[in-house]
């Protein structure tokens, strides 16, 4: 019976989130670009002055967040990008 790494390496399957193009998370099939623009009406977490919020954000394994908009309070702007590079991996499922 052959083993999972031989079948992998018959079939051109992944074994263990490594493709046969060497890559982690499978070959790159685009990239998506997240506008982050602004929040309103979030909670109030400080007693004294403005907070300094900033926006994070998640894609599989790819993790970005914004600057923070000093003194932005309930009210923050980014205006910003964020930039997420997408492969073909079981990650986002």
């Amino acid at each position: 019976m052959a083993t999972k790494a031989a079948m992998a390496a018959i079939t051109g399957a992944h074994t263990a989130g490594i493709y046969a193009d060497m890559t982690v998370d499978g070959p790159e099939i685009g990239t998506l670009v997240v506008i982050v623009d602004r929040a309103k009406n979030l909670p109030n977490r400080k007693t004294m002055g403005k907070q300094d919020p900033y926006c994070a954000a998640r894609l599989g394994k790819d993790a970005k967040k914004t600057e923070t908009d000093r003194r932005g309070g309930q009210t923050p702007r980014w205006d910003q990008e964020l930039r997420f590079t997408v492969h073909d991996s079981l990650d986002y499922y």
